[in-house]
């Protein structure tokens, strides 16, 4: 009798444990597992195409789709999607928007990445994820400027007439002239380490190799086609305050 209620005791244990691990508990926050490499979409408001580095023929970009080295975005009108990256790093796309993920690598162990994007047109909100010792790269390039970061919260604006606009919201970047002009996708190099800004003076054309600048929080710096860059200057977040900042600032809050 007594073994026929252990074995009866050990199955309720079995089916319980079961139905756990199948629903999972309500109150606890979805995990976004992501490999070093990939970045995952993890929303689409819209609609957008996705063109793979091997592939000929354009598909439909679904949440939950994979992004991988050499593959291009181009987001459509009043479409807006999210991309998780391995390193806890969220960026974010409006419509309108092309660009191409060059590099998503993460090393759990060394806590060293390698994230580049190249942004050829549209708007993008980077939240970037702080890494205790962590080492590498984060940066968005356009065929104008590199926004490299290691930890904040920052937009760029590449317009129709190349012209950008880099905002800081927290912590701060370097943003620096691309080391070169070339065809086909834009070559960059490691960010490197500067102590303070080290300006121009200006407004004025200068070479692509001549200006890097730190860009603190509540500030931005303004690039234009022919290469004139401004110094950094503060903006006014309620003037800024449009739709698209509004509601990525409500999904950073989400975070």
């Amino acid at each position: 009798m007594k073994h026929r209620c252990a074995v009866i005791l050990f199955a309720l244990v079995t089916l319980i444990l079961l139905s756990v691990a199948s629903t999972g508990f309500a109150d606890e926050p979805e995990v976004v597992e992501v490999e070093g490499g990939e970045a995952k979409v993890t929303l689409v408001e819209g609609n957008a195409d996705l063109f793979r580095k091997k592939a000929k023929l354009r598909q439909p970009l679904s949440e939950g789709d994979v992004l991988r080295h050499g593959d291009r975005v181009i987001t459509g009108d009043k479409t807006r999607i999210e991309l998780a990256l391995a390193d806890g790093s969220i960026l974010r796309f409006d419509e309108k928007t092309t660009f191409e993920l060059i590099s998503a690598d993460y090393d759990e162990q060394t806590k060293e990445r390698n994230v580049d994007v190249r942004l050829a047109l549209g708007k993008t909100w980077a939240k970037v994820a702080g890494l205790v010792g962590g080492r590498g790269r984060f940066q968005v390039s356009a065929e104008n400027a590199i926004a490299g970061v290691r930890g904040t919260t920052y937009r760029m604006n590449v317009n129709p007439d190349t012209s950008v606009v880099v905002k800081v919201y927290w912590g701060e970047i370097h943003v620096s002239s691309p080391p070169e002009k070339v065809d086909g996708p834009l070559r960059v190099s490691e960010p490197r380490r500067v102590e303070g800004p080290h300006p121009v003076e200006g407004p004025r054309p200068v070479t692509m190799q001549e200006w890097t600048y730190i860009v603190r929080a509540m500030h931005q710096i303004v690039i234009l086609p022919d290469g004139t860059v401004s110094k950094p200057f503060r903006f006014d977040p309620r003037v800024d305050a449009d739709d698209w900042v509004r509601w990525n600032q409500m999904r950073d809050q989400k975070r």
